[in-house]
């Protein structure tokens, strides 16, 4: 029995074009920590009627974080699993930390769809310049491949793909507007003083409302000819 399944495993390594969101930059420079597990995920599971699977999406996943986080903060740089020393968080306003809670997916076989599904459940993590923990939050991908158009591999190759693609996109949508990170946010600019050191966060967000302060009181320029003599 042991030997039918392995014969009969069926291994998908992801791969794929993947890009990256349109994100609303985060105005902070963030340390990123990515577990081996993370680095190299992989998922293993055996069904009755078609028999084992091994899918690996760790390089894939990687790299599409390391594209993600690049345009979601302001600055990054991929460090060490936390606890950081004060020197190594000198010039780092916090850390991020995801990782892969659950992956699963599902054949035509199993749901009685005409297509192959996959979720990826994420859970990201992000702690401030102490290391206090700002919050974590669950965070679920999800994407489907055409049974009809695609190989069984390809097709969960596909739903994989675009589940990692659209759990990335979630969380640079919601990340933002939690109220952990916008009083976090608030926080990282009062702690700075325009005038002292070099330039930040908060320099980036006072220059920021400086140009837009400008150009709300500028005069428009007279459209209407030259005034009468």
């Amino acid at each position: 029995m042991l030997l039918f399944l392995q014969s009969c495993t069926t291994s998908v390594v992801v791969e794929g074009t993947v890009p990256t969101p349109l994100v609303s930059i985060i105005p902070a420079r963030m340390g990123v920590y990515y577990s081996d597990e993370f680095r190299r995920f992989k998922h293993e599971e055996v069904f009755r009627d078609s028999g084992g699977w091994r899918i690996d999406l760790g390089k894939q996943n990687l790299r599409f974080f390391q594209n993600l986080t690049k345009s979601l903060f302001a600055g990054i740089q991929e460090v060490h699993q936390p606890p950081l020393t004060t020197e190594e968080m000198r010039n780092l306003d916090g850390v991020f930390i995801p990782s892969i809670e659950k992956y699963g997916f599902l054949t035509p076989s199993i749901s009685g769809l005409k297509f192959y599904s996959a979720s990826i459940e994420y859970r990201v993590a992000m702690y401030d310049k102490v290391g206090t923990k700002i919050g974590d939050w669950n965070i679920v991908g999800y994407g489907k491949g055409e049974g009809g158009i695609f190989s069984s591999d390809d097709a969960i190759n596909e739903a994989t793909v675009l589940a990692i693609r659209d759990g990335g996109a979630r969380i640079a949508i919601e990340l933002i507007d939690q109220p952990a990170v916008q009083a976090w946010l608030q926080s990282i600019h009062e702690s700075f003083e325009p005038s002292a050191g070099p330039p930040g966060v908060a320099e980036s967000i006072e220059s920021i409302e400086s140009i837009e302060s400008i150009e709300s009181s500028e005069t428009p320029e007279n459209v209407d000819g030259p005034p009468d003599a």
